[in-house]
């Protein structure tokens, strides 16, 4: 069940950044979206675990916010294997990285999860 609260989220994130960001294309559809999520979850859990591991001294010397730069290559990537999401430009990559990231954190927040 925790997975899928997890996913709702991620996928509720990916729609608000393809709303506040230009330069973002979301095919339209909730099983686009979906995918999408699903998608961007899997290359984060993989690459981007590799990723934060490999740069801890970047993270450190720039107290945490090269993450940032780490969720933008996820997105590259997530973008690469699938053809439902587009992304153009560096500002955009960034932008929705940031806005993934924040609302992800928000809404973990506010979402129980089983966890606690």
């Amino acid at each position: 069940m925790r997975m899928l609260i997890r996913w709702a989220i991620l996928a509720v994130a990916v729609f608000v950044a393809a709303q506040l960001v230009p330069g973002i294309e979301l095919e339209e559809g909730l099983v686009s979206l979906l995918i999408v999520a699903a998608v961007l979850g899997l290359v984060n859990a993989v690459l981007g675990t590799v990723l934060r591991i490999l740069s801890i001294p970047f993270l450190i010397v720039t107290l945490g916010l090269f993450a940032i730069a780490i969720n933008m290559v996820v997105l590259w990537v997530t973008t690469a294997l699938t053809d439902r999401i587009e992304i153009d430009g560096v500002w955009a990559y960034f932008w929705a990285a940031l806005i993934v990231s924040l609302v992800t954190l928000a809404l973990r927040f506010v979402v129980p999860d089983g966890d606690h």
